[in-house]
């Protein structure tokens, strides 16, 4: 009788750790995104604006739909649009020089929430308003 009632005991802890156990876990962040950003020759990203949650994976294709050389650079929020360079890109987050017709696509983490510049550092071609912003949300 004593087995039987320790027995029953241990599947009764048994049973209840079960149904006490993890649940579905939390996101650990937030969720990956991509972007298709095009350039063209007008000096112009299309979209130019864009909007992530801090710490997430974005995913951007860059397609240069003109006949010059672009590029897709994150530089601070602060920074003189014009005379920046690709070493200016925050933790190079660069899609590189993309010649026309081409296209890249490269991966990084969002960073911390604030505003952000996109230039393309091609020379000149800030200057003809070939900037955008990127707004990281906390």
């Amino acid at each position: 009788m004593r087995k039987i009632f320790v027995l029953l005991a241990v599947l009764v802890t048994a049973v209840a750790l079960v149904a006490c156990g993890g649940g579905a876990s939390e996101p650990s962040g937030p969720e990956p995104v991509s972007f298709t950003v095009k350039g063209f020759d007008e000096f112009k990203f299309d979209p130019a604006d864009l909007t992530v949650q801090s710490g997430a994976e974005v995913t951007l294709t860059f397609e240069n739909e003109g006949a010059l050389e672009h590029s897709w650079v994150l530089v601070s929020g602060d920074a003189d649009p014009i005379t920046v360079t690709d070493a200016d890109a925050i933790a190079g987050i660069s899609s590189g020089k993309v010649a026309g017709g081409e296209s890249t696509t490269f991966t990084f983490t969002a960073p911390e929430a604030g505003t952000y510049t996109i230039v393309c550092t091609v020379p000149g071609h800030a200057a003809g308003g070939m900037v955008g912003k990127l707004t990281v949300n906390p």
